[in-house]
């Protein structure tokens, strides 16, 4: 059992209307229709296949609208990280539990993560669990600590962008997508994805003097589907504007009468490894702790799950 001690949360008696949380790309429309694993899909209606463009003003519209949507209620979900280096048939996998809400400053997320694998895979060398906690929204942080007898720390510059456990795809940066909240953008154009799909993308362009910035980082182009606004692809661009990497949402699930993301691949471009990100099992529609996110306070993670988590 991943969790185990008391958890203070009782839930919300609330309406199922929600939009996709731009906490971790995890949340999607009650309403949406996507393929799904096996043919399964979320929703009665398809997308639209018209390549329409919209002007920068429209755009700027979706943004705002993208930016504002989350779920009805809090949410916590159990789930597995499994990296697959290109060059290699091993696959490494980590556990994890996460805990999603909302405050004044925008979304807001905390992670745990094991360093004990799934029976068979390997591990590589030992590390101490890991937590984190994001702050989204016009001004976003992220605090980290390896180990429960650790203070959280402020990540600022270079280690926003460092693998949070060995093995992995995942930094801060990658779970915390700053660009969301970027003021400059440029509008790209619709795009099609997969067969019936059509997003409309965004070239969003980092603050001068921003930690995005120092890395070399030229641009994140968002893709947002042109029927519901949800997120579906994100690519990070190099100082030569070639794609670094890219991080896709690949499949939903229906849990407690709302839809979220059960799966998402970001996948690196110079070496092709890939880290998948996949719910295990998840509640949704909950009430948390205020104090669970509060780098100060530091409530333990280790508790136990909502008694209704759903397996997915």
């Amino acid at each position: 059992m991943l969790l185990q001690k008391t958890y203070f949360f009782s839930h919300l008696k609330r309406s199922a209307v929600f939009g996709l949380t731009v906490a971790g790309l995890f949340c999607a429309s009650p309403s949406l229709s996507v393929p799904l694993n096996a043919q399964e899909r979320a929703g009665g209606e398809r997308g639209s296949r018209f390549m329409d463009r919209i002007d920068q003003e429209e755009g700027a519209q979706r943004l705002a609208a993208f930016r504002q949507q989350r779920l009805d209620g809090d949410y916590c979900f159990e789930f597995q990280l499994q990296h697959k280096p290109k060059k290699s048939s091993r696959t490494i996998r980590y556990q994890g539990v996460m805990w999603g809400s909302w405050n004044e400053a925008g979304p807001v997320t905390r992670f745990k993560i094991l360093p004990t694998p799934t029976r068979g895979a390997v591990l590589p060398a030992e590390s101490p669990p890991v937590e984190l906690i994001i702050q989204n929204g016009a001004s976003p942080q992220v605090w980290m600590r390896r180990g429960e007898s650790d203070a959280f720390v402020l990540l600022e510059g270079p280690s926003l962008f460092e693998p949070i456990l060995p093995g992995l795809l995942y930094s801060p940066f990658d779970l915390q997508m700053p660009f969301v909240y970027w003021e400059d953008f440029t509008y790209i154009g619709p795009t099609l994805i997969g067969a019936s799909r059509v997003a409309q993308q965004f070239l969003m362009q980092p603050p001068v003097g921003s930690a995005s910035a120092a890395r070399g980082i030229s641009g994140v182009s968002v893709g947002l589907d042109d029927t519901y606004n949800a997120l579906w692809r994100i690519e990070v661009m190099d100082a030569a504007g070639e794609v670094a990497s890219r991080f896709a949402v690949e499949s939903f699930k229906k849990v407690q009468e709302q839809y979220i993301v059960k799966r998402i691949t970001l996948t690196d471009y110079p070496s092709k490894d890939r880290t998948t990100f996949e719910v295990d099992t998840a509640s949704v529609g909950i009430f948390l702790d205020r104090d669970l996110f509060s780098p100060e306070s530091a409530l333990s993670v280790d508790v136990l799950a909502p008694l209704d988590m759903e397996k997915i």
